[in-house]
């Protein structure tokens, strides 16, 4: 055993809350029995610890788990934004062989190499270190590799802060049971918008409105009809820096479509608890295609999925669901950094996640292994990648929360939407102005 191996073993066991934060490390000499190593094979692994900020050594007292230790930023740590994805065992197996000075995590919140979402990494972008030099060279071309979904990852200048590793449409799923007994024909590909509206308040005299659509305030929900009604947020591609389109035509015409959604389910105020489609209790659902794998790997699977339906002035477009390779601005090995994308992106677990049919694999190969050839319903997800888009364009963490809290308020309130947009609109151009004009001239003296 190394002193690396012990240092993992001292963390696994704080991870698993077997060293619970604030508790007290026995001796080293104790760990040595424990472990079977030697005694300075332990003080160092301990040491490491300490530098790493994990561990705290109190003099005559003891060494202590940190309190904030699940913050801390490890140099060799890979964390994930969660942990329990169905190709994770056999991604640990091998990360393990590959590249066994990386150490997957359970329990930190931070890692610097990471795997995050669309949302999370546009608005903590200035985190992470440009990607652009790292990937192979065989994998910037179209025939080998998809290059739509990284257009929104990468900056006017080049910088590419995340690397798409699955991305995936978003599409209607609908319960056939559910509609059967309620005695309502499947949609078709081409539906509108008032016919799912009619739909949904056909079984909203049925049902409970929790059983007939699983709604959502998150981003990634709403984010769906602002952009298949033609409206973006925010525009950073303009040659005149970041526009605010919160108050254009589109946004308008998709924040109608969501009041709409709103009105017939009889949602009043925030609604973020959802009975899960998976569950086979839920008549509609937005999902992409790890929602797919979900219903297969729960035994569901009396389900059918459709394009999300048009409307009026729209576009054929849903919200690009994407989870991204990225590494910290603190990773000084650049070595490392290159190995670590080369892994992601290589045909082994590029294949790995395909079989799971967790979303599709950015490699083209892998992604047409993972196709399910005879079921129309991953066609559907399949045919709809064409369609995508993660306009998100938000670029901090505060400008996001705004406009979060903003649209779910809008959309809360009775209040004329054209106006509570023209007025939202306008506060956000002058604080995005006034940001702009302390970076580049910094507070007033």
């Amino acid at each position: 055993m190394t002193n690396d191996s012990v240092r993992d073993r001292i963390l696994m066991e704080i991870e698993k809350g077997k060293l619970p934060s604030g508790g007290k490390l026995a001796g080293a000499r104790e760990l040595a029995r424990k472990y079977k190593v030697s005694f300075p094979m332990v003080q160092c692994a301990v040491s490491l610890l300490e530098q790493d900020g994990i561990l705290e050594c109190r003099p005559r007292r003891g060494t202590f788990v940190r309190d904030d230790w699940q913050n801390r930023l490890v140099r060799n740590h890979v964390v994930f934004f969660r942990n329990n994805l169905p190709w994770i065992p056999g991604f640990r197996k091998l990360l393990q062989k590959e590249l066994p000075g990386l150490r997957f995590c359970t329990g930190f919140r931070r890692g610097m190499f990471e795997l995050r979402t669309t949302f999370t990494i546009q608005q903590e972008r200035e985190q992470y270190m440009d990607l652009s030099p790292y990937i192979p060279a065989e994998l910037r071309r179209e025939e080998n590799c998809f290059q739509a979904p990284f257009k929104e990852f990468r900056e006017p200048d080049g910088r590419l802060f995340g690397i798409p590793f699955i991305f995936s449409p978003r599409v209607m799923f609908f319960n056939r049971r559910i509609l059967h007994q309620a005695g309502i024909s499947e949609p078709a590909e081409g539906w509108s918008w008032e016919q799912f509206l009619d739909l949904l308040r056909i079984l909203c005299g049925k049902l409970p409105p929790e059983s007939v659509f699983s709604y959502s305030d998150a981003p990634y929900f709403w984010m769906n009809f602002i952009f298949r009604a033609g409206g973006r947020l925010i525009d950073r591609n303009g040659g005149s820096g970041v526009r605010v389109l919160l108050d254009s035509p589109g946004v308008v015409r998709g924040m109608q479509c969501l009041r709409q959604l709103r009105s017939v389910l009889r949602i009043s105020g925030m609604q973020s608890e959802r009975i899960s489609f998976d569950s086979g209790r839920v008549a509609f659902a937005v999902g992409d295609r790890e929602l797919y794998a979900k219903c297969r790997s729960v035994g569901f699977d009396d389900f059918g999925t459709v394009p999300l339906p048009a409307i009026p002035d729209g576009v054929s477009v849903t919200a690009q669901a994407t989870d991204l390779i990225c590494i910290r601005r603190e990773c000084a090995d650049e070595s490392l950094a290159e190995q670590y994308v080369r892994f992601m992106l290589s045909e082994r677990v590029q294949n790995l996640v395909g079989k799971a049919s967790y979303g599709i694999p950015v490699l083209k190969k892998a992604a047409a292994a993972s196709f399910r050839k005879e079921d129309p319903r991953d066609a559907v997800l399949f045919r709809e990648m064409e369609h995508i888009s993660a306009e998100y364009n938000v670029d901090s963490s505060e400008l996001s929360v705004l406009i979060y809290y903003g649209m779910i308020r809008i959309l809360c309130s009775e209040r004329p939407l054209e106006e509570a947009l023209q007025e939202f609109a306008g506060a956000l151009r002058i604080l995005i102005d006034t940001k702009n004009d302390l970076s580049m001239h910094g507070m007033p003296r």
